[in-house]
């Protein structure tokens, strides 16, 4: 081999180190900058503000989405379906939301589910309920409890109970919705379309609830497995001025469900016609 071809074979041999050295040094240098500050291989990002995405999204709805032609933009969408009178007159009821809020364990979904009973098996009543359980293994999947996913869960949920509610179902709404101005949101809403909305208060102190229990989840509270929880070392805020108080530990579920039958049926919601 000449002299020429071993400083040849020299070079590339140097080429490669430096290679090697320079691809050594550039992964030292990711790894320091990941592990910096925190002990570990994780890149330092600041955590995403989901609740300021979803306000400005909400903020920045098209303006040109219609439902209809004949509604026109910004105008009613009630345009775009039977008239209320005539659907309302002809199904025999009336759309109505009540809205149930109170503590875990007031008797929500309970006293909802009898009056559910009674409207559809004794009644004949197209009812749906609208659950914190049952929409969270659904529509609210993707939600925890922060304040900002607690807001979106009363709002996806006020908005499912207006189209029913405008379509004549009677809409029972089982939330713990600890905040008022979230539920004074969705009262709005309701009221904007014209559609009747009944705050239902599960007036029952927290003493009372904790005794009840029904899911284990104060002793859970209480024992440090759950943290934030509502009424306990997270606020509860009940209404100013409910629509309906129902104390109902001092109460049976069957005098809880006839209060609340005749409120429906002074609205008219049983029979399609406000009572005069």
């Amino acid at each position: 081999m000449g002299d020429a071809d071993e400083e040849g074979e020299a070079e590339v041999r140097f080429s490669r180190n430096q290679l090697f050295i320079a691809g050594i040094s550039v992964l030292i240098a990711i790894v320091y900058v990941l592990s910096r500050g925190s002990g570990s291989l994780r890149c330092q990002e600041e955590a995403f503000d989901i609740a300021s995405y979803r306000e400005a999204a909400l903020a920045a709805t098209p303006p040109n989405i219609i439902e209809c032609v004949e509604a026109g933009e910004g105008g009613s969408q009630e345009a775009c379906h039977l008239p209320r009178n005539e659907r309302f007159a002809a199904l025999g009821q009336k759309g109505i939301t009540l809205w149930f809020t109170g503590l875990s364990g007031s008797g929500k979904s309970t006293i909802a589910r009898a009056l559910e009973e009674e409207l559809v098996l004794s009644h004949g009543k197209h009812v749906q309920q609208l659950d914190g359980d049952n929409v969270r293994m659904g529509l609210n999947r993707d939600l925890g409890f922060s304040p900002a996913d607690r807001a979106e869960s009363v709002r996806r949920v006020g908005e499912m109970a207006c189209l029913f509610n405008a379509g004549g179902v009677i809409t029972l709404v089982t939330l713990v919705s600890p905040y008022r101005a979230d539920r004074d949101a969705a009262r709005k809403r309701h009221e904007d379309q014209g559609l009747k909305f009944l705050e239902v208060f599960m007036n029952v102190p927290l003493e009372t609830v904790q005794e009840r229990d029904p899911k284990g989840l104060y002793a859970k509270v209480a024992a440090g497995e759950i943290k934030g929880f509502t009424g306990v070392d997270a606020p509860y805020e009940a209404p100013l001025k409910p629509d309906i108080d129902l104390p109902n530990q001092q109460l049976t579920v069957d005098e809880c469900v006839e209060i609340l039958l005749e409120r429906l049926e002074a609205e008219g919601a049983l029979t399609g016609k406000r009572r005069e």
